[in-house]
């Protein structure tokens, strides 16, 4: 008896295509621009700071869509995300480059923006990898309102949605640098690091919006 064939949703073909080419930038960065694993590390970190402005942006995009009265809970849950969730990336970067950024510190291990942009002074066309983790969050952004969540979702929800990504996908990232550091940061050790945030992205297109309401459904009931 054979199996029912789910049809692939060909809406899906663009944002995939997408995923796997932006994420292609970090791998030729790895291949041909010699960029490290402490580059690549903070660049995904770097990204949950464009995936903050993406949430409230799409927080207050909600808002408009939904009148005049989603705004006063919308502009509430738009500044306590940013103060909440700006306080978390400053830990995580904090933490990130106090245990692989040593190379980089200046007068104080506190002054993240300053060790950043000494990291882009010496790694190779680093910033083409920011320009793919903008360009991605803004596909992320374009399918956040082609799917209709940018009415239906709420202000609520969106605040508690980049959490997990940073815990699951972070937590597996660095503790592949911890042993990449062990191995004396091989390329292909490095590569990895790249390949398993692609195959991240690419689930993240594939994932059924339904998926997620029915996840919320359960945990409220």
């Amino acid at each position: 008896m054979s199996e029912t064939k789910v049809p692939f949703d060909r809406s899906k073909t663009w944002p995939l295509v997408a995923a796997v080419l932006l994420n292609l930038i970090p791998v030729a960065g790895v291949l041909f621009w010699g960029w490290s694993a402490f580059a690549l590390i903070i660049l995904y970190w770097m990204e949950n700071l464009v995936i903050g402005v993406r949430t409230v942006a799409s927080m207050l995009l909600n808002a408009a869509l939904n009148g005049a009265a989603a705004w006063p809970g919308a502009l509430f849950f738009a500044v306590f995300f940013t103060v909440h969730y700006g306080m978390f990336c400053a830990g995580h970067g904090i933490f990130i480059l106090g245990f692989f950024g040593s190379d980089f510190w200046g007068s104080s291990i506190f002054d993240i923006p300053g060790m950043v942009a000494k990291l882009f002074e010496t790694e190779t066309n680093l910033t083409f990898g920011l320009i793919s983790i903008i360009a991605w969050q803004l596909v992320q952004f374009g399918l956040f309102i082609a799917r209709g969540e940018a009415k239906s979702t709420t202000p609520r929800d969106l605040m508690g949605a980049p959490y997990p990504r940073i815990m699951v996908l972070h937590v597996t990232i660095i503790f592949g640098a911890f042993l990449l550091q062990l191995l004396n940061e091989p390329v292909a050790g490095i590569l990895v690091l790249a390949l398993v945030k692609m195959a991240y992205d690419v689930a993240e297109v594939l994932r059924d919006p339904k998926d997620d309401e029915e996840e919320a459904s359960a945990a409220k009931a």
